[in-house]
């Protein structure tokens, strides 16, 4: 009869050690980026109630501002979702920073969600979302999971899959070892005559199998020829 108060408090004990060590976890560093100073500024108040969750700054999605998250170094960058359906920021950011880009007031519709995938963002916290269920997102994102509602993840399943269908059923037209090899120049960048002197050969022949390119994957720019053999899988 006399043991069971010590278990109940080794119990309690192990408890606590467990809770002290929760809560010694490093906080989530979180940037909040938006174009509305004041709902951004709403946004910060909530998570910085969190005590697992450290906002380190609050920003319009400028260049300046893009330079300061890369100075910074957040865990996790916060943007609201017209920020992120725009792309160019979403990109910007995972280009000049190793931290994960996540969008939040996004609504469960396809078009939105597609946009903000297609920008580059590893996660979304929907628009009915409670200031704990961001912060819990803001966590996994900082453990690199991607987050998002389970609506959200059909929505992005259903358009990899249709990605793959769409993939298998178109293949990239026959391409001699020299077309192929002047493409990916092209992909890099370098322009015909960059071209020629790379490969050692006249510019002229260069423009020739450039011509024959553009014929072959049925495109009139160089560009749409790169992109295109990306997408078919070159």
């Amino acid at each position: 009869m006399e043991r069971a108060p010590e278990l109940g408090r080794s119990r309690n004990t192990a408890g606590a050690q467990r809770a002290a060590s929760f809560d010694r976890a490093p906080a989530v560093r979180v940037f909040v980026v938006g174009e509305v100073r004041v709902y951004c500024e709403g946004i910060a108040h909530l998570l910085a109630a969190q005590p697992s969750v450290q906002v380190v700054g609050i920003a319009a999605p400028t260049r300046d501002s893009m330079q300061q998250i890369a100075s910074v170094g957040p865990d996790v960058v916060l943007i609201d979702s017209v920020t992120a359906r725009r792309g160019n920021t979403a990109r910007l950011i995972s280009s000049t920073s190793k931290s994960q880009v996540i969008a939040f007031a996004v609504r469960e519709e396809e078009a939105e969600v597609l946009a903000c995938a297609e920008a580059g963002v590893a996660g979304y916290v929907a628009c009915d979302a409670s200031s704990d269920e961001l912060a819990a997102i803001m966590c996994r994102a900082g453990s690199g999971e991607v987050a998002c509602s389970p609506r959200l993840a059909a929505i992005l399943f259903r358009r990899v899959g249709a990605l793959a269908r769409e993939q298998g059923g178109a293949q990239l037209p026959p391409l001699t070892p020299r077309e192929r090899e002047i493409l990916e120049l092209i992909d890099s960048g370098l322009m015909n005559k960059e071209i020629a002197t790379a490969l050692s050969i006249e510019i002229a022949t260069v423009k020739n199998h450039v011509h024959h390119i553009l014929e072959k994957l049925g495109v009139a720019r160089r560009a749409a020829a790169a992109a295109k053999a990306r997408k078919l899988g070159r």
